[in-house]
């Protein structure tokens, strides 16, 4: 079994991304228009808008894969469900927790510290208790006429044959378009989809919706958000004899072809188990790697280039890792394997 190296490294990684599909990522609703998340930038002396992808979107898609790794190492793939005695820590290890004068998460911030090293990666909230992240990343921003001077940095380390040259990057205006018209059939109203199922009765159905709106706002994230319906459309007839209705709406989007520019990099140097902590999470993202939200319905699929530097060695993708972190990945799985009862212990998890 590897020894743990204990030396420290810092991190810095420029990923470059090829739009294969569509990518949505909205930010609010006008109309029965979903409107793609845009940013500022000073572009000829002038504030102009730019469509872009939060840098917290990636943050919270990577939370999720790093925790899925691990609860599924824990719980022997699956096979053996992990029972958590305080829900508190689903929310920390899935959401990032939550700020809370009431919670008594608080307690937890040694333990989690100590044994995880995806906590000491990603940070998260302790109650009222923050444990900063070692971990930053920009915002996924478009190669455009209006984002050269910004991107500069990050298309300098790369390739010059992974990314076009920036005379040919086109106007942001070109980076947006609006994909539908998109349907939302009302399924309460379709008899053929209750031949199974009894639904419960009209004087129900208000705190129902509530209940499950209130649901819907706890789940979705930056990484994961869909179109709204228009809400004069989305109004169900309560006549139980009425047909079901199509609910139309349109969402804007980044066309495929697009290239987009990320950096991401170590705020504080990562010792050997977070650093395979790391790679261990980004080798699952690279595997089926998507940006935005609506992948289920085809949007979002992304080509990865990555270039950059691990202490003083440098590293790419798509080619195989170098030995010194395909060694921490491996440290970093073999610790999971070691201290399974730990780890157990610290998550609350009941036999």
């Amino acid at each position: 079994m590897k020894q743990i190296d204990h030396t420290l490294v810092d991190v810095k990684l420029t990923f470059a991304y090829l739009a294969e599909q569509p990518i949505i990522h909205t930010e609010e609703t006008i109309g029965n228009i979903s409107k793609l998340k845009q940013m500022r930038v000073i572009y000829n002396g002038k504030p102009v808008s730019v469509p872009a992808l939060s840098g917290n979107s990636f943050r919270g898609q990577l939370r999720d894969i790093l925790a899925d790794a691990l609860c599924s190492h824990l719980s022997n793939q699956g096979k053996q469900i992990l029972k958590f005695n305080d829900n508190d820590v689903y929310t920390i290890l899935y959401s990032g927790g939550a700020l809370s004068e009431k919670s008594k998460a608080g307690n937890l911030i040694y333990d989690f510290a100590d044994h995880l090293p995806s906590m000491r990666l990603m940070g998260s909230a302790f109650g009222n208790v923050m444990l900063p992240s070692k971990l930053a990343m920009t915002h996924i921003v478009p190669c455009a006429e209006e984002t050269q001077d910004i991107l500069q940095g990050m298309y300098e380390t790369l390739d010059e044959s992974i990314v076009p040259p920036m005379n040919e990057w086109t106007s942001a205006q070109n980076l947006i378009f609006n994909d539908g018209p998109l349907t939302r059939k009302d399924d309460s109203k379709d008899l053929t989809r209750q031949r199974f199922v009894e639904l419960k009765s009209q004087s129900g159905e208000a705190d129902d919706e509530e209940n499950k709106e209130g649901q819907q706002d706890q789940l979705f994230n930056d990484s994961e958000m869909s179109a709204q319906p228009n809400s004069q459309n989305a109004e169900i007839d309560n006549d139980p004899n009425s047909s079901p209705q199509q609910m139309i709406y349109y969402v804007e989007c980044i066309p495929a072809g697009t290239w987009l520019l990320q950096q991401v990099y170590s705020k504080f140097p990562l010792d050997q188990l977070e650093l395979g902590c790391l790679f261990d999470g980004l080798n699952a993202f690279l595997r089926q790697p998507i940006l935005g939200g609506r992948s289920a319905a085809g949007y979002g699929q992304v080509r990865v280039q990555l270039r950059g530097t691990v202490d003083t060695e440098s590293v790419q993708w798509s080619t195989e890792w170098s030995e010194m972190i395909n060694n921490a990945v491996c440290v970093y799985q073999n610790y999971l394997t070691k201290n399974q009862g730990k780890i157990l212990k610290v998550l609350t998890v009941s036999d």
